[in-house]
Order: C-alpha cells, then sequence, then structure tokens
C-alpha cells in the first residue's frame, strides 16, 4: 500500500524568525569561543615566554652581567660573588660587615683590573713556575732543603765547662712533598666547597700576587734609598696634666693598700713651668755642664734618657715638625733653645750630619709604599671605573656553625 505524503506543518513567521535569531547566535557564540581560545592561547605563550626570560635573566644573564668595569675590561656578579665567598672563607672577621667587606672585595678587583692592564704595558709577566714555587711556600715545602749547618768537633785536648746555653733549639721539621700535595689538595677542596673557586681560580690570585710585587718594585726602584739626616740628643721637659680626683670610697669598702713597688705619680707640671725648667737646663748647658749627664739627671723621654739623650741618626720624615726643623736648622755641635712639640719642651742637641746617609729599612719602605699608593691612585683617577653594585649581588652570608 503506498505511503501517503503528509503535507507539512507550515511555519508561522515567527518561528522562521526565531531560527534565524539562533543562527545567528550560535554563530555569534563560536565566534566568541574562538577569540577567547586564542586570546588565552596568547596570554599562555606570554606567560611561557616571561618565565622563559626570567629564569634566563636570572640564571644566564644576571651571573654574566658585569658588576664593574676597568677600562673596558669586566667583572662579572659570578666573579664576584665567588671572591667575595673566598674573603668570607680567609678572614672570618669580614662576615661582621658582610655588605661593607663585599664593596671592599670590589675595589680589590678593580684595582687588579688597573694592575694587570698596567703591568702588561711595562711587559712585566709570571710564569707558571713563579706560581708553583709561591704556593709551595705558602704551605712550608722547599724544592731545595737549606744546606744543614757544619758539625762542630772539638779538639780531644779541650775540656770544656758548663754551658748555660747548651740547651738544643727546636729545628723545624720540614714538609714532605707528599704532604704539602695532601695539604694543597685539601686546600683546594675546602676552598671549592665553600666559595667555588677552582684551582685555576686560585692560581690565578697567586699570579696576580706575584704581579703586583713587580710592579711594585718597578714603579718604586726609582725612590731614593738616600736621605739627608742627622744624629742628634734631646733632654725632653713634659707638661704633666694634673691626675683626676679620685672617687670616694663607701664607707664599707676598704681603702686599698699601696702598692709599694708602683711607679709614683708624678706632680703636676704647666707648659710654664716646663718652660722654665727647660730654660734652666739650657744654661746650665751654655755654662759648659756635659749633655749627656744632664740629659740623664732631667729627660723624661724613657727611650733615650738612660743613653744621655741619644737618638741616632734620623730624617725628616721620622720625627714631628716641630722638632724635625729645629733639629735639621743646627750644625754639628750647636744645641738649640727649648723647642715645644705635643710631648713638652725639648732641648736638642746635633753631633752630625749626613746629605746622603742610606736610609734605615723602616724609613725607605715607607716611602716606597706611599710612592706606589700616590702613583696607583693617579691610574685610578685616569680611568674609566663603572660600578653596578647593589645589595642583591653580595652572596647569602654563611649561618655561623655553632659547636656543642
Amino acid at each position: 500500500m503506498a505511503k501517503t505524503n503528509q503535507p507539512k506543518t507550515p511555519q508561522t513567521a515567527a518561528q522562521r524568525e526565531e531560527t534565524r535569531k539562533q543562527s545567528v547566535e550560535r554563530r555569534k557564540n563560536a565566534d566568541t569561543l574562538r577569540k577567547l581560545y586564542i586570546g588565552l592561547g596568547l596570554v599562555g605563550v606570554l606567560l611561557v615566554g616571561l618565565l622563559a626570560a626570567g629564569l634566563t635573566q636570572e640564571l644566564v644573564i644576571k651571573p654574566r652581567t658585569p658588576i664593574a668595569s676597568a677600562n673596558g675590561a669586566p667583572i662579572s656578579s659570578a666573579e664576584f660573588a665567588q671572591r667575595v665567598k673566598f674573603d668570607w672563607l680567609q678572614n672570618s672577621q669580614s662576615l661582621a660587615d658582610p655588605q661593607g667587606s663585599s664593596l671592599k672585595v670590589l675595589d680589590q678587583m678593580v684595582d687588579e683590573k688597573l694592575v694587570r692592564e698596567q703591568a702588561a704595558q711595562r711587559g712585566l709577566t709570571v710564569s707558571d713556575d713563579e706560581v708553583n714555587e709561591r704556593i709551595e711556600q705558602f704551605f712550608g715545602y722547599q724544592r731545595v732543603p737549606p744546606t744543614p749547618a757544619p758539625t762542630f768537633t772539638p779538639d780531644p785536648a779541650f775540656t770544656p765547662g758548663p754551658d748555660p746555653t747548651a740547651t738544643p733549639l727546636p729545628t723545624p721539621t720540614p714538609v714532605s712533598l707528599e704532604a704539602y700535595q695532601k695539604e694543597y689538595q685539601d686546600y683546594l677542596k675546602q676552598i671549592t666547597e665553600q666559595s667555588g673557586m677552582s684551582e685555576a681560580d686560585f692560581r690565578q690570585l697567586v699570579a696576580f700576587d706575584l704581579l703586583r710585587q713587580k710592579l711594585y718594585e718597578d714603579v718604586t726602584k726609582d725612590v731614593p734609598t738616600t736621605e739627608e739626616q742627622v744624629e742628634a740628643s734631646h733632654i725632653l721637659i713634659r707638661v704633666i696634666e694634673p691626675q683626676p680626683t679620685p672617687t670616694a670610697l663607701p664607707a664599707d669598702q676598704a681603702t686599698p693598700t699601696p702598692d709599694p713597688l708602683a711607679t709614683p705619680t708624678p706632680e703636676p707640671r704647666t707648659a710654664d713651668q716646663a718652660l722654665a725648667r727647660a730654660i734652666e737646663v739650657k744654661q746650665r748647658l751654655d755654662a759648659g755642664e756635659d749633655f749627656a749627664t744632664l740629659a740623664k739627671e732631667y729627660s723624661e723621654d724613657p727611650g733615650s734618657a738612660a743613653a744621655g739623650g741619644a737618638l741616632g741618626w734620623f730624617g725628616r720624615e721620622t720625627m714631628v715638625k716641630e722638632f724635625v726643623d729645629a733639629a735639621f736648622a743646627l750644625e754639628p755641635g750647636q744645641i738649640s733653645g727649648p723647642v715645644k712639640t705635643d710631648f713638652g719642651y725639648h732641648i736638642i742637641k746635633v753631633t752630625a750630619k749626613d746629605p746622603a746617609r742610606p736610609s734605615d729599612p723602616y724609613s725607605l719602605q715607607q716611602r716606597q709604599s706611599d710612592a706606589f699608593t700616590t702613583w696607583l691612585d693617579g691610574v685610578r683617577n685616569a680611568a674609566q671605573i663603572e660600578r653596578n653594585w647593589t645589595l642583591d649581588k653580595v652572596p647569602p652570608t654563611p649561618g655561623v656553625v655553632t659547636q656543642g
């Protein structure tokens, strides 16, 4: 039996309009969702990029960012952190002020760049063998042991008496090669664990120490080794300030018994009284009395009074200005009038003068040090130095281990 086609129910205009609205709405929703997904995807990509950039900044760029530079030679943050930790390891007192000590380390590293540059300009170098020898010296190892002193064989016919100095002095035990190598490796392990410094880094520090010494010698080679000096004696009369009045003790506390061996407190002496005594001494000298005798009687300089006031030879840089000016103005055999300094009043006698006497080791070393410091200050002032130090560049301070 054939199917009969049923007529469709005709849609009303309102139904057709509702269907079009739903279609448009679905398209709008789909478009909105598509844009939302695209936006979320872009945000995700941006976040991943920012995270990657942050990690790159913290793990790669930041450690390599120069914390300072000297004439274009950079000092990386990683190098700086390593050296600060090494400084803390070598000098525990630096931990009391980690920020201040880190800035000192940075200044040292800047100076190192300048010193290396200046040494290179002067053709100064350090060999690997020199570095090896210096490290061996640090640990007490000697490649060539010192030659032992010859043994004294007494004459059999001579019978000595008791020698009060016969107790033998301790002989230092030489460090063997094996002991040196072990101690050196233990030290390298320690600095690697606590500062991240490798053996190559440590050797660079040793090499720099040698290089700086060579540069120091080159810069100071023209510092005069002689100077004008005088040989003189003096008599010092001090100004003595009155001692403070002692605080009264409580009634129930006994007064301490004076120490009979204690040095008695000197009587106060004003500046006028000290000058009057100095004038009196000078008058006695003018009358022909012996300088050394009066110095032993009147001088209040504990370092020279017992020797008749003798000070030996000295240059212009070893005494206070007023004393030096008076002493160098005298000719041998002349005696000054009272010369006032912060120590009191001096009567000075010059016994000899030498315009070019060899300097004593301390004075020469001081002049050389001053000359090198002045030279280095000039190098610093002429250099292009940049510092990018910030507090976050200082490595974390190691904790203090408490021993139980």
